[in-house]
């Protein structure tokens, strides 16, 4: 059985596979290939065209050095939706993953190739090189993709074909076919090569991408003159074609694992977003998504404030002078491209060339300048597609000269789609939790959350051993001044000394309720006997300092009366700490008001500490 009775069926064999349909379809360039390489082999006459070129005599070849451009030759354009410069701040996770796809998908085609143009060169008698050239960077600019050739080190891996200087940049012209030559001159000598070998026949057909255009060359050469015919091009024609295929196949498999590989880290984000109910926690999702999946110099997260609609604050920055935004306050009138974005809910980009001297705000005028960033990205986040003004955004900035990618643009508003769903919920939910556990006019906690708050704030005291001052105190005749005055102003008082007994306290330490009515209570953590005195002086003092403006000729002047007791590491009943609190104000109500007195376990009588 002939060579070419052999492909012939092996031809025929992937063909039936590929019917099949799914993964095997894939084999189908190979059936191409296979068949060509089976009628350029057919058995040919005596005397016929090409019986000074046996097939019985089969060369013996060597693959010289392929190079590792990962560009496909059908869409270059793939694998720059998935870069990474590695000269960013950041340097996500994913990055890293992409690159071993590309890394593996690209060694996968050269190996293939390899093998289509080892078998060119075994089947087409008297070929020197079979070589593939692709676009590089540059459209219009070819560079070697893959070779065989029976002489080592002879080809230079870093040949480049432009439009003009060379036999084969006629390929770049729409009008030229194919190159077919037989008998060049011994000055012609071919550019991809290190020495000059005598080659007389040289072969060429136009790479082309699923649109048609050229995307590079497939090139056969030979040291015999006229080694090559009509139907070699022909041939050659449908090799390119195959290779176009496995080639954009190839990639286009590698972009689709790398794609599913990102949606299903969105689907992971997904679910952590459900899995946790607090704003804080989903800013932590935002950040650890962003961090992972795309590449910045700085990163900016912006977030609206839930009660005054037209003012937000900078909730998190990383990266290049970080610092100048962090915790930041801005409203929508001020004039940054970042508060842009959110005002009109819209994705916002910009390049800035080098060399541009007119910086364009972020948040407001008066912030540092960098005008070394010169890529940004704006992803409003919205709980409501058709609002009018985002609730968050997701600021990104780099130093590269590329822009962000279609991609990593598209990834980012499928996130955004998501986190805009969890952040409402989580606002709902602590919006919510907020109504059960505050007072609607202070805003502070309130009788229940209160007990709850010192039985945990007591856990940790006793695991650290140190003391809790409990303060009960109440408004000095104010059912005076709501008789006086009415309810209104009643809660007007209520809401000032709310205000100035927190702001006599550490925030997010110390525990500062409404206990009821005109009653508040605060809890200090790891105190003395001496510092919890001292304090409740000073708010004693502060609201006798207040001035509370009633629309009356003179402002209206108010005190409080503060009962104290410690809570010492071998007391352990925080109902009743609360209760001698009580006692020590009911004492300090009974000597005058305006006082401070300290409940004493030890003593019978309490008398008043001023």
């Amino acid at each position: 059985m002939s060579v070419a009775e052999i492909l012939f069926i092996v031809a025929g064999l992937l063909l039936g596979l590929a019917f099949h349909g799914g993964m095997l379809l894939f084999l189908i360039p190979f059936a191409i290939v296979a068949f060509v390489l089976a009628w350029l082999n057919r058995p040919r006459l005596a005397g016929g065209p090409n019986s000074q070129n046996p097939t019985s005599n089969i060369p013996i070849i060597s693959i010289g050095p392929r190079s590792t451009n990962t560009n496909p030759v059908v869409s270059p354009d793939l694998i720059s939706e998935f870069r990474n410069d590695h000269d960013r701040a950041n340097e996500p996770e994913a990055a890293f993953k992409v690159s071993q796809v590309w890394a593996r998908a690209n060694a996968d085609i050269n190996r293939a190739m390899t093998d289509m143009l080892c078998a060119l060169k075994v089947i087409v008698p008297g070929v020197n090189t079979a070589i593939v050239f692709t676009q590089q960077n540059n459209p219009r600019e070819w560079g070697v993709r893959n070779y065989v050739n029976d002489k080592e080190m002879s080809v230079n891996p870093s040949t480049r074909l432009s439009e003009s200087g060379s036999l084969l940049s006629q390929m770049f012209r729409s009008g030229v076919s194919r190159i077919l030559e037989g008998d060049l001159p011994s000055s012609k000598v071919l550019s991809f090569y290190l020495d000059n070998p005598p080659v007389k026949s040289v072969v060429a057909v136009p790479m082309l991408d699923h649109s048609g255009n050229r995307v590079g060359i497939l090139v056969l050469d030979s040291t015999a003159p006229n080694a090559f015919t009509d139907k070699t091009a022909q041939a050659l024609v449908y090799i390119a074609k195959a290779i176009s295929m496995l080639d954009y196949k190839g990639f286009y498999s590698a972009q689709k694992h790398i794609a599913l590989q990102q949606y299903a880290g969105l689907y992971n984000y997904q679910r952590k977003f459900f899995q946790t109910m607090t704003v804080k926690d989903i800013y932590k999702q935002i950040i650890n998504y962003v961090k992972a999946n795309v590449a910045y110099d700085r990163l900016t997260i912006l977030a609206m404030n839930k009660v005054n609609e037209s003012a937000g604050r900078v909730v998190y920055c990383d990266g290049i002078e970080s610092s100048q935004f962090s915790e930041k306050r801005f409203t929508l009138s001020d004039k940054g491209i970042f508060v842009l974005a959110m005002m009109r809910n819209r994705p916002v980009e910009r390049s800035f060339t080098p060399g541009y001297n007119e910086y364009v705000p972020r948040l407001s005028d008066n912030e540092k300048r960098n005008l070394n960033l010169r890529q940004l990205f704006v992803m409003p986040v919205a709980t409501e597609t058709d609002a009018a003004t985002a609730d968050m955004a997701i600021c990104l900035e780099s130093s590269s000269s590329r822009p962000y990618s279609e991609h990593e643009k598209e990834l980012l508003k499928a996130f955004a789609g998501v986190a805009g769903f969890a952040y409402d919920r989580a606002r709902k939910f602590e919006h919510g939790r907020d109504l059960a556990m505050r007072d609607g006019l202070t805003g502070l906690i309130n009788h229940r959350t209160l007990h709850e708050s010192l039985r945990s704030e007591k856990v940790r005291a006793d695991r650290k051993k140190y003391n809790i001052g409990v303060l009960m105190m109440d408004i000095d005749h104010f059912k005076r001044v709501n008789d006086t005055y009415g309810h209104p102003i009643g809660d007007v008082v209520i809401k000032s000394i709310a205000d100035t007994v927190s702001s006599e306290m550490r925030k997010d330490i110390d525990v500062v309720a409404r206990y009821g009515g005109e009653e508040f209570v605060v809890g200090m953590v790891e105190t003395t006997a001496e510092g919890m005195m001292e304090k409740a002086e000073r708010i004693r003092k502060a609201v006798e300092m207040l001035a509370i403006d009633v629309h009356q000729t003179k402002p209206l002047k108010v005190s409080v009366s503060i009962g104290a007791f410690l809570v010492t590491p071998d007391f352990h009943d925080m109902k009743k700490a609360v209760n001698n609190a009580d006692q020590a104000l009911y004492r300090a109500k009974e000597g005058g008001r305006n006082r401070v007195v300290r409940y004493e376990l030890d003593e019978e009588s309490m008398a008043p500490k001023a």
